[in-house]
């Protein structure tokens, strides 16, 4: 594995372990963090593509997915929305 795969791989590891915590700590977002812990693991099974060409594709739509979304998870919390 390259270093781009195992940042992912470790980023995806860690929000599993966000939403496994939170799910357990908080049981009205139980459901809602299992259907992430799966979202979760479809993502990370991307990254074991064989194909280099698709698989630096892959790897470059969830880099900017992970932006986008850690971007607008950022404003809802700044804008006291969440």
């Amino acid at each position: 594995m390259n270093l781009i795969r195992y940042c992912l791989l470790a980023g995806i590891l860690f929000y599993i372990g966000i939403f496994l915590i939170e799910g357990v700590a908080v049981g009205a977002i139980l459901v809602a963090s299992i259907i992430g812990v799966l979202i979760l693991l479809g993502i990370g099974a991307t990254l074991f593509i064989s194909d280099e060409k698709q698989l630096k594709k892959v790897e470059m739509i969830l880099i900017w997915c992970s932006i986008l979304f850690f971007a607008v998870y950022g404003v809802l919390v700044a804008g006291r929305v969440l």
